[in-house]
């Protein structure tokens, strides 16, 4: 008996073996992420809100895509000269640089590196001016809603 009850505790996942194996981007799946809505042009959207260094360097990885209408706002204390790369993404996106309530520029519909690519390979998307927030949305958002350089952006107060 005691050696049946011993099997079953050694074959019982741990608690922390079982946090090991969620996806890098659940994180802490108890806290919600936090949600902001803004205003691109004159369309709404849903933004997870990427305040903290861990969730800047996440970002959107390891996820399958977005839902409609939604998009992730990396927020930076100040503007700076801010450079993105595709690692761990699985699918494409626009990156909009913006500054001063309008966009000041975009990396449009790019994709993921194919697997394999070292981390010397990989494309970098680097913003025309310093900016203080960068959007990501689903590859081809920008052209399909028509927005582009200068397109006004309305955020949430700080």
């Amino acid at each position: 008996m005691a050696v049946a009850m011993l099997a079953m505790v050694l074959a019982a996942p741990s608690v922390v073996g079982a946090q090991s194996v969620l996806p890098p981007w659940r994180v802490d799946p108890v806290t919600p992420p936090q949600r902001a809505d803004i205003v691109v042009g004159e369309t709404t959207l849903d933004v997870q809100l990427a305040t903290t260094p861990s969730l800047q360097q996440l970002g959107l990885g390891y996820r399958n895509g977005l839902d409609e209408g939604t998009g992730m706002l990396f927020v930076f204390s100040e503007a700076g000269d801010r450079t993105f790369w595709m690692k761990g993404m699985r699918f494409c996106l626009d990156i909009v640089w913006i500054e001063g309530g309008e966009i000041q520029g975009a990396a449009e519909n790019v994709c993921p590196d194919p697997e394999g690519t070292s981390d010397g390979d990989r494309a970098r998307f680097s913003s025309p001016v310093p900016v203080t927030y960068v959007l990501e949305v689903p590859g081809g958002w920008l052209a399909a809603n028509g927005y582009g350089t200068g397109t006004t952006v309305e955020l949430p107060e700080s």
